[in-house]
């Protein structure tokens, strides 16, 4: 059975070093191209099956999707599960986390046209403020690092992830109600990527998936 994903290229050292000392400032990196259109193409034919699969839609005790979420599509297509050890995440993965860092998750998320996440941080505040936000100075260890590869075209009309640039080192979550949050003077950032691109992000960062506006 011919691989549909590729071992890829770890970056150089000093190209990691540059990423790891970005994602640490900013809480997140925007990776450029990295998947090929083949492998693009292998992603989104097990992600659409997925959608459509009737043993995964009638088996509920399952937990195969949860609204806009397809879990642990590593279990489901093996290219997915070769996507987790697809060069550059895992060597950049260690770099951040350390070399005895493991995989949590791996799902893929579909909006339709009319749908979009609020504001959060993914799990709970790590290292949560006393009162009101850390000091400017301090900068939040990462403890959990999502790697984002999107498999179709991704701007604000078509619902790209949006980020506030160093809110990981807030120490709260984000006031909810808030649509233009800003820290430390700082808006939100879209990242806006095309299909076999990649970014990752620290999973403090106040972050969500824009509405999805297109037809």
């Amino acid at each position: 059975m011919t691989n549909k994903i590729h071992s890829g290229e770890p970056y150089n050292s000093e190209r990691t070093a540059e990423i790891v000392d970005e994602l640490r400032t900013e809480g997140f990196v925007h990776l450029g191209p990295v998947l090929e259109p083949g492998e693009v193409a292998a992603l989104r034919l097990a992600l659409e099956r997925k959608l459509t699969d009737q043993t995964i839609l009638t088996d509920e005790a399952g937990d195969h999707i949860r609204g806009v979420s397809l879990m642990r599509m590593f279990e489901y297509d093996r290219s997915f599960r070769d996507l987790v050890v697809r060069e550059p995440f895992p060597s950049l993965a260690e770099a951040v986390l350390g070399d005895d860092c493991h995989l949590m998750a791996q799902n893929a998320l579909a909006y339709d046209s009319g749908q979009g996440g609020g504001w959060h941080v993914d799990d709970l505040v790590h290292f949560p403020a006393t009162a009101g936000c850390h000091p400017d100075d301090l900068k939040v260890p990462c403890l959990v690092m999502q790697i984002f590869t999107p498999l179709t075209d991704m701007d604000e009309i078509s619902g790209c992830t949006q980020v506030v640039p160093g809110s990981h080192n807030s120490g709260c979550r984000p006031p909810t109600d808030d649509e233009e949050l800003v820290f430390r003077g700082r808006g939100p950032v879209s990242i806006e990527a095309c299909a076999g691109d990649a970014y990752l992000f620290h999973n403090q960062i106040w972050h969500r998936g824009s509405k999805n506006f297109s037809k």
